[in-house]
Formats: C-alpha cells, structure tokens, sequence
C-alpha cells in the first residue's frame, strides 16, 4: 500500500524537482540539449538603493530560455520616478544579453497589470478568485 506524507523538507524539494527535470528533459529534446545535468537554478536580482536604503528591487530566475519575474517592488514613497521602468530596463538588457526568449509575470488585478502592459506586455492568461476576490494575471513579453 501507498502511504502519503506531507512534508516541508528543502531535501525533498530538490529531489522532487530533480526527478521532474530527469523525466522531462528524457521528453523534451530542448531541454535535453540545453539544461545540464544537475538541475541549476539562475536567480538574477536586481536592488534600487537610497543613501544605502533598498528602495524598490525585483527578483526572477532564468528557466527555459526565459526570466521569469518573481517580484518587483518599489518603495511607496518612490513610486512615479521611473523605479519600476528602470527595473524592467534592466531585466530585459540582462533578457537580451542572455539571449532568452522573453520576461514573464504574473500580477494580480489590485497590482500592477497596467504598468506592465504600458511597457509592452501582454496578458496570456488569467484565473478569477485565486485567492478569492480577486484575478491574477499571467504577462509576457517576447524579446526575440
């Protein structure tokens, strides 16, 4: 009998995610040809300081030929002086160095979806109530 366990385990994270990439890359000739054999994760930051104060910054991860962003914040107070432009300037130059196929998000209708689409991209999906009340919204923006 199969028996089922919940866990919080960083271990089991990777060993899940190993053997996930193990099957898909045996699946996937793209990812055959170009992701190596011990899955790496590319984290890329980006921080926007003040007199040393972080003031606004973003966060992703290249997975697939594409920079997936994970978060891009800015400081209340530092809002409408071209902060978040600037972070999207410099994710996709990095996008474009690194030769990747696009940037991708996902905001949710109380964020920043206008922002985004302003600065060229465009919604592809998106899914009501997740969390409830509310839509959240999948962007992307092709850079080659």
């Amino acid at each position: 009998m199969v028996d089922i366990k919940s866990n919080r385990d960083e271990k089991f994270d990777k060993l899940i995610r190993t053997n996930l990439r193990k099957y898909n890359k045996s699946k996937c000739q793209w990812m055959k040809d170009n992701l190596g054999d011990i899955p790496e994760d590319n984290y890329y930051n980006f921080g926007v300081y003040d007199n040393g104060k972080l003031v606004g910054g973003a966060s992703g991860i290249i997975q697939f030929d594409w920079y997936f962003l994970e978060e891009l914040w800015v400081d209340e107070k530092y809002r409408k002086q071209h902060i978040g432009i600037k972070l999207l300037e410099n994710i996709e130059e990095l996008a474009k160095k690194e030769n990747l196929t696009g940037v991708r998000m996902e905001t949710w209708n109380f964020q920043a979806r206008e922002f985004y689409e302003k600065n060229g991209y465009t919604v592809y999906a998106q899914i009501e109530d997740c969390p409830p009340c509310t839509i959240e919204y999948f962007l992307k923006k092709r850079l080659k």
